[in-house]
């Protein structure tokens, strides 16, 4: 016998659907998480194969790892919208309910009814978040650069990068009233320790990454990479890489009208901006190539 379950999570309660082998989906139900886990248990007893499909989101992939401990096995997808037929009508019920039925037409051999994800390891994962980590601090620490600049710029004083720094700061100094400097003093503190994390980051994925690389590539970019791609091996085809980096043409075909346009950017955006940056390292250091 086999059960198929598809979950549309939320903090508070999960919206299963179950279906029994090949019967029609079962009315949604609603579970508290724990509550959840319980139930999921009994399926196992009622039998031989329990299959459970759930979206990837906030909650990572500790459910799924919590699942296979349980026996069941697991499929992440990339979310979606699952409003098929554009009726703007949709809700949790009616998402697990297609989810269902995608998982039962996944597991009939049609491939392509679900984005399936990776799930990682727990040392795949935490040496990934290193890597993201960084860029989050990176991101904060050029909004906190914008607002800085934004403050300067109400008193007409326009400036340019890092202006906690240096020069500028002693004009800054010089030139505003004291509740700028005060209000900028606190974006400077926290630029500065938010730069110095980023720093002992580097450092330890530079430390990290092996002495042979290709001409150019650089520790850091190798190693966030890799980090991100996590297993290479995962791809069977040229496609398949196309496809996670984003870098696939669209296309527009309809009979004898075949037109192809820029890249989907339907993918891994950390993975594409680093394959963009090595493509820029190629021209700015090979410019023969």
């Amino acid at each position: 016998c086999l059960i198929k379950i598809a979950i549309d999570m939320h903090l508070r309660n999960y919206r299963v659907v179950r279906q029994i082998e090949s019967s029609q989906p079962q009315p949604a139900q609603r579970f508290a998480p724990e509550a959840f886990y319980g139930w999921l248990e009994k399926q196992g007893g009622l039998a031989e194969r329990v299959v459970v499909c759930y979206e990837a989101g906030c909650f990572g992939y500790e459910p799924a790892r919590r699942m296979k401990a349980m026996g069941v096995e697991v499929y992440v997808i990339a979310p979606q919208d699952w409003d098929e037929q554009g009726k703007r009508q949709v809700n949790d019920k009616h998402d697990a309910l297609v989810i269902c039925r995608r998982l039962s037409e996944y597991l009939a051999g049609h491939h392509k009814a679900l984005s399936i994800v990776r799930i990682p390891s727990p040392e795949e994962e935490a040496r990934r978040a290193q890597g993201r980590l960084r860029e989050q601090l990176c991101r904060q620490i050029r909004r906190m650069q914008a607002m800085g600049r934004s403050l300067l710029l109400q008193r007409a004083m326009a400036v340019r990068g890092r202006w906690w720094r240096g020069r500028t700061w002693e004009q800054i100094l010089a030139a505003m009233p004291n509740w700028v400097i005060a209000q900028l003093e606190i974006w400077k503190g926290f630029l500065e320790l938010a730069e110095k994390q980023v720093r002992r980051l580097e450092m330890e994925l530079k430390k990290a990454a092996p002495r042979q690389l290709f001409f150019g590539e650089g520790e850091l970019t190798h190693e966030l990479l890799a980090r991100e791609l996590i297993d290479p091996q995962r791809f069977r085809n040229a496609r398949q890489v196309g496809n996670y980096f984003g870098l696939c043409p669209s296309e527009s075909t309809s009979d004898q009208r075949r037109r192809m346009g820029s890249i989907t950017k339907h993918g891994n955006p950390r993975l594409r901006r680093l394959m963009v940056e090595l493509a820029w390292r190629v021209s700015h250091f090979q410019p023969s190539y």
